[in-house]
């Protein structure tokens, strides 16, 4: 096939080197008319990629080629990967259970076999899809660009390496759409568990954001003890958690040095620095009774080890047994095999994994090391992310835009209110545009965004932060290199890593659906409950939550804010309770031009972005889709300092209910009822906010025991 040696003109070819004598030279040296190779425009992630989990399958040339044409076609390297990578896995698949041993042995059958569900059963619809959708992406982009691209004999010798042409598409079968609709009935069915519990969610996300941020200041103050009174590692101290926890934390402080003298019995010891040192936890009590406390919520994945790839860190089978046995509990799927995308694999170094000294340690003992740095960088990024998507509804490709300069971080100063009134305000690019749009957010997310500032700055050991390429594949040709506020150890924080740090940040928190399934934290799906809250519950009109999501068709917007089952559920009883009050959840009204203007008349003086309203502060940019009705609006943040307006206006409303029964008006004394209701829900969200409030004041004050 190949000559023996690499020639000397490519021996400074990465791609020449990784594929030489593993590919035909014909599809190796293949060159476009200017003479330029095809394999030198391949992505590295996608060459790597291909190499070494392509190379040396059946179809590994026909793939080789295919990857030099989608690359050629200037898809996306995140496309191309998506489609190399899910074919690769049908096809071993399929060779494996046809026992195939060249790709002219598999048969349009056997792709129809696959597709109608009559082998591999435990498959889901929307893979079995999946392998026609992407086959023809092959095909259909193949064709086109042999044909263009070369003369007849160069097409001629290249037949030999393009895959068989299929002779049906997703058309002729059912299982595409029975796959979307499966895929849009779970995604519904997961928001419908999310939407309620918003507010629960973001207050946990912020107490446990404090126990964290309390945890490494007592590691800290730990550390400055030892220096200052020169104390001999190990040390053992404890500090009481605030009363949102009520128990206390203790915790062994440990260098490596001191562990491996004093455990290990290694004679050696030398002088710790900051990152030698690391904790053990020991244990947690109840401050009420001295009974067993439960700790920090993440100690079960430190113990089963579960922060990165699982599947490599298992010690023997027993231990597998539990770790399977616990991530199907969580609602992660893992088969017999063991096959599951890591939960809680950040693709960030830097962030959650405890790194390879303690990973090793925690292998051979049944102790609970801790490396707070990286679980207190990831928890920060994390509430913040949680922070703007429950607010906002913002896509994740738009906050991770989210960069420290002043074209994307405004704050504006309203002084024809009284007093002169601020609007926080982040630029953004959203998904099918080309300009930048404004993203309104409350006061405090622009305040902890400072503090995410403060921590970069202290970890790269300078005043600055610099600027880091973005790492979103679908966006990264579009946007410049900028000081990302999501970034860490000098690399773009991407989206696989946001998604991981929330499920760690969120983990444990009992989100299930209907049927008591257990739902899996990703932040599309907050996007999803934002919009349903905003129009099922809080009814605003499609086009305001359009407008807040950003989003260029309302159809979209239709999709997203659908009711969910426990939503009609509620509907149906309360349209039997009292048929005037009855709403057609099921059909969005859309408003006219001509009525937006009027409104627009109408209240363009009475509101405005971040404009003091009853209970709270409002957020739209745009016309008031309750017309002043604020109480309960998606669109309005609640702050504790306003409570007393909203106790002031339950009331006001529960005194008008009883005088318009009393006067026999069921639709007024309705109306009131849902004043109530709303204002009930703005309260109860408020004291999750003074909680956390409160939460965030406790500063612990260790206690080191003295030896």
């Amino acid at each position: 096939m190949n000559s023996m040696e690499l020639p000397v003109e490519f021996q400074d070819k990465a791609w020449a080197k990784l594929l030489f004598g593993k590919l035909p030279d014909r599809i190796l040296f293949l060159t476009d008319p200017n003479g330029n190779y095809y394999w030198e425009q391949v992505e590295e992630k996608n060459l790597k990629y291909f190499a070494k989990q392509c190379l040396g399958n059946p179809w590994a040339d026909h793939f080789g080629l295919a990857l030099l044409c989608l690359t050629d076609r200037r898809l996306t390297p995140s496309s191309i990967m998506n489609i190399t990578s899910v074919l690769n896995a049908r096809f071993r698949d399929l060779f494996n259970h046809f026992k195939l041993s060249k790709v002219e042995d598999l048969l349009p059958s056997h792709v129809e076999m696959y597709v109608t569900g009559q082998i591999l059963q435990e498959h889901s619809d929307r893979q079995r899809q999946s392998i026609l959708t992407l086959y023809n992406t092959f095909m259909f982009n193949l064709k086109k660009w042999i044909g263009t691209q070369f003369t007849d004999e160069i097409q001629q010798d290249l037949a030999q390496y393009q895959l068989p042409v299929l002779p049906f598409d997703n058309r002729d079968f059912s299982v595409r759409t029975k796959a979307i609709t499966n895929a849009k009935n779970k995604r519904k069915e997961d928001t419908s568990a999310v939407t309620p519990l918003l507010p629960e969610i973001r207050a946990i996300g912020h107490l446990r954001w404090n126990q964290v941020s309390r945890l490494r200041e007592a590691y800290r103050k730990a550390v400055q003890s030892v220096k200052d009174d020169n104390l001999t590692l190990p040390v053992d101290f404890y500090y009481d958690e605030s009363e949102y926890a009520n128990e206390r934390w203790h915790f062994t402080l440990w260098d490596i040095s001191s562990y491996e003298h004093e455990i290990e019995g290694k004679n050696q010891y030398r002088e710790p620095n900051d990152k030698d040192y690391f904790l053990e936890y020991i244990k947690a009590e109840k401050l009420d009774d001295g009974s067993a406390g439960e700790g920090p919520w993440f100690l079960d994945l430190l113990r089963l080890r579960l922060l990165g790839q699982w599947d490599t860190q298992y010690t023997g089978e027993e231990h597998r047994a539990k770790v399977m046995e616990y991530l199907n509990h969580w609602g992660y799927d893992v088969n017999e095999d063991g096959k599951t995308t890591a939960p809680f694999l950040p693709r960030n170094p830097g962030l959650l994994i405890q790194g390879l000294y303690l990973t090793k340690k925690q292998r051979n003992t049944n102790k609970v090391f801790i490396n707070i740095e990286p679980i207190y960088a990831a928890c920060m990024f994390a509430r913040f992310a949680l922070d703007i998507i429950t607010s906002s509804g913002a896509r994740i490709n738009e906050l991770l835009q989210i960069s420290y300069d002043k074209e994307c971080c405004i704050i504006t100063v309203d002084k024809s209110a009284s007093p002169p009134r601020k609007n926080y305000i982040f630029r953004l690019t959203p998904k099918g545009r080309e300009e930048a749009e404004n993203y309104y957010m409350p006061e405090d997310v622009f305040k902890f965004m400072t503090e995410i500032v403060k921590m970069l700055k202290e970890s790269y050991g300078n005043d600055g932060i610099p600027d880091v390429e973005f790492d979103v594949e679908s966006r990264k040709h579009l946007l410049d290199t900028k000081k990302y506020i999501f970034q860490y150890q000098s690399r773009h924080i991407n989206v696989f890593t946001i998604n991981a740090i929330l499920r760690f940040l969120l983990h444990g928190i009992i989100i299930q659906t209907a049927e008591g399934n257990q739902v899996i934290v990703k932040s599309h799906l907050f996007r999803h409950a934002f919009a349903t809250h905003a129009v099922q519950s809080e009814k605003l009109p499609l086009d305001i939550v359009k407008s807040l999501l950003h989003q260029k068709d309302v159809e979209v917007t239709a999709y997203y804010s659908a009711p969910t089952s426990q939503q009609i559920s509620d509907s149906i009883n309360s349209l039997h309770e009292s048929w005037i009050t009855q709403i057609d959840i099921q059909k969005g009204i859309l408003r006219g031009p001509e009525e937006l203007q009027e409104l627009f008349d109408d209240y363009r003086e009475k509101v405005g972005t971040l404009s003091k309203v009853v209970g709270g502060i409002c957020t739209i940019d745009s016309v008031c889709p309750t017309k002043m009705a604020c109480i309960g609006c998606a669109a309005k943040v609640p702050r504790p300092e306003f409570k007393d307006e909203i106790t002031v206006l339950y009331d006001w409303a529960d005194e008008s209910e009883k005088r318009f029964e009393k006067l026999g008006l069921p639709l007024e004394a309705q109306k009131m009822k849902i004043t109530k209701n709303r204002a009930r829900n703005e309260l109860k969200e408020i004291q999750l906010i003074e909680r956390y409030q409160k939460d965030e004041k406790h500063a612990p004050e260790i206690r080191i025991a003295r030896k």
